[in-house]
């Protein structure tokens, strides 16, 4: 890990408040009559994020995560290419975030396994964990269903009605790849993150955790639902590029 500075609390310093979303993973823009604003505190940490990011695939989807770091001139690597490719990428448009002071990757998946992420810049080398799980075509379409289609149960709200809106929360892997299943499950069956905090932000060291300020996002999921959904949120498309 890197030495904390001023010249690095001085970058970090524009993330001081940043919103989090309150039915996914991630930074969101004006609050509608779906969320609530959580808030993102400075760490002041600088390194590599997140840590372990998960993700998914299939031959006919693509799965892509992107990692960030403060770093100066990044060389980004994966040590086994057969599970994924990864390339610099422009920083993403976060709305409420100042992202010039990080350097951005874009990892494509190309089979399911687990592999590290190494980056060298700033004088030190850096790793994450990247997990990639297989999805069927089934789990996908029914994901798909789930987040797009309405139900007369109130319960069952398509994800879409909010998180669709041009307004709409960001849950997109940009946000939530850092965040393992159950703790995904966990934000939309309970409305909760973990008391220990198992994953974190795709720009910061930061992790949220207990209770969502939107209290009443709790979905229900069947049994088959649970991978589907999963599936189709670590295929949306990366938010903000």
């Amino acid at each position: 890990m890197l030495r904390v500075t001023r010249r690095t609390r001085k970058a970090f310093g524009a993330m001081s408040v940043v919103a989090v979303a309150a039915a996914g993973i991630g930074v969101l823009g004006p609050v509608t009559g779906c969320v609530a604003p959580e808030v993102e505190t400075p760490t002041y940490e600088v390194g590599l994020f997140p840590r372990v990011a998960y993700s998914g695939f299939n031959p006919n989807a693509r799965f892509r995560v992107m990692f960030a770091t403060s770093a100066d001139n990044p060389q980004w690597s994966v040590s086994d290419p057969a599970i994924a490719t990864i390339e610099p990428s422009p920083p993403p448009n976060v709305p409420g975030l100042d992202v010039r002071n990080l350097r951005f990757a874009l990892v494509t998946t190309t089979k399911a396994g687990e592999t590290t992420i190494t980056m060298t810049g700033s004088g030190t080398t850096l790793t994450s964990r990247l997990v990639v799980k297989a999805y069927t075509d089934e789990q996908l379409a029914i994901g798909k269903a789930r987040y797009e289609n309405p139900d007369p149960d109130p319960a069952r709200a398509p994800c879409a009605s909010c998180h669709a809106k041009p307004d709409g929360v960001d849950h997109s892997p940009l946000k939530m790849a850092g965040f393992d299943d159950e703790t995904i499950l966990g934000v939309i069956r309970e409305a909760t993150y973990p008391e220990s905090p198992t994953g974190q932000s795709t720009t910061s060291a930061y992790a949220p955790r207990g209770p969502l300020k939107f209290a009443e996002h709790k979905w229900k999921l069947t049994e088959p639902e649970t991978d589907g959904i999963l599936a189709h949120l670590r295929s949306l498309p990366l938010g903000g590029l």
